[in-house]
């Protein structure tokens, strides 16, 4: 069996959906049951950030901006919507540590190109600075800037400049930040991957950039916050290979030594698919680590941290035959069903204060589908799997036990993962569930608190066609999240069976029915 803690309940055509836990780890089962502690609460207010979305500004102004009319396509803006507060991380990932923020201001059409890509043509910042300020009035986002502590060769984007040469401009960027950015909290992440990639930073030398522009960004914003990066795997380096290792907890030590007054840190997660060199690294392997860092910070500091995964995704390589078919699989419903298994289970985790999806657009990431299939723009099944969960809005998350099989075969271990919610009047319970089957589930639910009540169940789902794998290119999906209404009784000791959708990613709501005097009915 797998044990895992989650919180849920479902139902489907006058039936209820059973999904599972929500925690790391999860044991092998003959059948799928869930237990829903309503006396231990993991979190007493689920962040809105952990909804959130990078933002490649070149990936975004050559897929989702309107050059004519010099705007973000209005649908993609509605789209948007239905994710109030999420987090929107801002110039990218790697292209962040070559971005020059004073040539994306002022007038389009007189900002210069700039080059921020290593071997790529330089262009214009058309989605730039003030455009994404803009952009998160729009979308009522949250404001996450990734700090270039590398410099702007015009040439060379992995030039470096000098220390104070960085800060400086920094300091006139937090200058003009603070001015624009208003009514909420100013996160300015330290760079991006420089212990890796093309840069391969020691601790000591991140520290040293990092300490310079923090310092200089104090004077003149004293209210901004910072992410500083860590990494929960150990590095080889490539470059100069005489360097050997990097060890995560090395890493860690000297960085939060460093850096005294950084509380808040970020990791990247890419998960369920075959990397460049070949292996495959699993949700459950990612969880494992993201739960050895915690520990490993807690033993530093003594207390806990505040975790940000600023990117996470499934991961971009496959071992389909198909030449480049990455974008088919990253944002499909497969990738749907692995971001919504990640999102259930950092939930459960109080550490992680946000998470980014990567991203709107990014290479073979495509929110929004500019080349993958239908070439339109419309949502892809990832989209509506998120939001799938976030039309369940309830804050309290609880400790829940469940089980699982795993006829999926499915490499973390078992079929569904589940994670549950209540309202602060205890009035409501909710679900967030996911189904790695093309079979439907049964499971059994057991919430105490609705021992022998009537309820109604209200569902929010998207789900594939029975017997179908989730990654197979011809799948048709109902391209939106689907609702349905359907009530239920729980036993004497709480009990309920609830049906789970093939191949699904689902949210429930559920309350106890209401007579006309607003007393729940209770079956005896």
């Amino acid at each position: 069996m797998k044990r895992i803690s989650v919180l849920f309940l479902m139902m489907l055509s006058g039936q209820l959906f059973g999904q599972p836990e929500g925690d790391i780890k999860v044991t092998p089962a003959r059948s799928i049951q869930i237990e829903i502690d309503s006396k231990s609460i993991v979190r007493e207010q689920l962040p809105s950030e952990l909804f959130g979305f990078n933002i490649n500004y070149m990936s975004f102004q050559n897929q989702l901006w309107d050059k004519k009319k010099n705007q973000v396509y209005p649908a993609i803006v509605d789209h948007l919507k239905y994710f109030p507060s999420a987090i929107y991380r801002y110039p990218g990932g790697l292209v962040a540590n070559s971005f020059s923020w004073e040539q994306s201001v002022g007038l389009a059409a007189r900002r210069p190109k700039q080059n921020t890509i290593f071997k790529s043509p330089p262009q214009e910042a058309l989605f730039g600075l003030d455009e994404y300020v803009q952009f998160l009035d729009q979308v009522d986002g949250r404001f996450l800037y990734v700090l270039n502590l590398v410099g702007n060769n015009p040439l060379q984007p992995l030039q470096e400049s000098a220390e104070q040469e960085v800060a400086d401009k920094n300091k006139e960027l937090a200058r003009y930040l603070a001015e624009k950015v208003k009514g909420q909290p100013r996160y300015y992440q330290l760079g991006n991957e420089l212990d890796r990639s093309k840069y391969e930073w020691d601790a000591d030398k991140y520290v040293a950039r990092s300490r310079k522009t923090i310092d200089a960004i104090h004077s003149v914003d004293k209210d901004a916050r910072y992410i500083a990066f860590l990494r929960d795997f150990i590095w080889k380096y490539k470059k100069d290979k005489a360097r050997g290792k990097s060890a995560p907890d090395a890493y860690m030590k000297t960085v939060m030594k460093g850096l005294p007054e950084v509380t808040d840190y970020s990791l990247h997660h890419y998960y369920n698919g075959k990397r460049t060199d070949g292996r495959s690294r699993s949700l459950a392997f990612w969880l494992k680590l993201l739960e050895e860092s915690i520990q490993d910070y807690r033993a530093i500091r003594g207390q806990d941290p505040n975790i940000w995964i600023t990117e996470h995704a499934r991961q971009m390589s496959s071992d389909k035959p198909t030449k480049d078919l990455t974008s088919q699989f990253v944002s499909n419903l497969g990738g749907a069903l692995s971001t919504a298994d990640y999102m259930i289970a950092i939930a459960q985790i109080p550490q992680i204060k946000g998470a980014v999806w990567h991203g709107l657009n990014a290479g073979p990431w495509q929110l929004f589908d500019y080349s993958v299939r239908y070439k339109d723009l419309r949502p892809r099944p990832i989209y509506y799997g998120l939001r799938a969960l976030r039309e369940m809005d309830l804050p309290i998350v609880m400790t829940t036990h469940t089980s699982s099989t795993n006829v999926s075969g499915y490499p973390s271990g078992y079929d569904v993962r589940a994670v549950a919610f209540r309202d602060k009047q205890a009035d409501q319970l909710g679900l967030w569930v996911v189904n790695h089957s093309s079979r439907p589930q049964k499971a059994m639910v057991r919430y105490q608190p609705f021992a022998s009540k009537d309820v109604v169940v209200e569902r929010f789902y998207i789900a594939g066609q029975e017997g179908k794998d989730a990654d197979d290119l011809n799948l048709e999906l109902n391209e939106n999240v689907i609702t349905d209404k359907t009530s239920a009784t729980h036993s004497k000791d709480g009990t309920v069976e609830i049906v789970i959708p093939p191949a699904s990613v689902s949210s429930y709501v559920i309350q106890p029915q209401k007579t006309k005097s607003g007393m729940s009915t209770t079956k005896e």
